[in-house]
């Protein structure tokens, strides 16, 4: 992992242990939170073969009784009696990239980003308000990722890999309302699909 810090695209050269994983996306959210904010999970059909994506955002217990109500334009935000309008200091954001199948013949998968046991992604974060985007600090030295190979045909022993990577992300003074977009890009420089959430 090459060390990066402050603002834009990081970059990661992943080689890791391919462990048993059995992992699900959760569900739509709704003006209560149970914990976290999930991203909308993706199908991604692109030229080399397919993959699935989905992630959620968490920070302690920030989003577990967290209350959203729409009044007019912009939305209020409530943690019991208080009201609350801005993130808490950091995110932890968890994004799983896996193969998935998007032809009848399972040799048209996974996408080639899954040779052997190396990974290569690169992500970049960046906060949106409205039309607007800005950058979103992060650092590579508090990215983790995790490799793994989850059973879909036990009798015919084929697995599916997939990396879920953890970023910490900055988000001291950020208005609840702005949305957390995460980029996820390929070895090659290739914008593989982009993320968005908000409370």
């Amino acid at each position: 992992m090459r060390p990066s810090h402050g603002h834009g695209k990081i970059f990661l050269v992943l080689i890791v242990a391919l462990l048993p994983l059995t992992a699900s996306a959760r569900g739509k959210r709704s003006a209560t939170y149970d914990g976290s904010i999930d991203f909308a999970a993706q199908l991604l059909q692109l030229d080399d073969g397919c993959l699935s994506v989905d992630g959620e955002i968490t920070s302690g217990t920030f989003f577990a009784d967290l209350k959203r109500i729409d009044l007019g334009s912009r939305p209020e935000y409530r943690k019991g009696n208080r009201v609350v309008t801005e993130y808490p200091e950091s995110l932890t954001t968890s994004v799983r990239v896996a193969g998935d199948q998007c032809a009848h013949s399972i040799s048209s998968w996974p996408s080639s980003i899954f040779g052997g046991n190396s990974y290569s992604l690169a992500f970049e974060v960046e906060w949106k308000d409205g039309m607007q985007m800005r950058p979103a600090a992060m650092s590579a030295a508090t990215i983790h990722c995790v490799g793994s190979r989850a059973f879909i045909n036990p009798s015919m022993d084929v697995t599916v890999p997939s990396v879920t990577c953890q970023l910490k992300v900055e988000s001291k003074g950020v208005p609840l309302a702005d949305h957390l977009i995460v980029s996820i890009f390929s070895a090659d420089g290739r914008r593989l699909t982009r993320l968005s959430a908000a409370p």
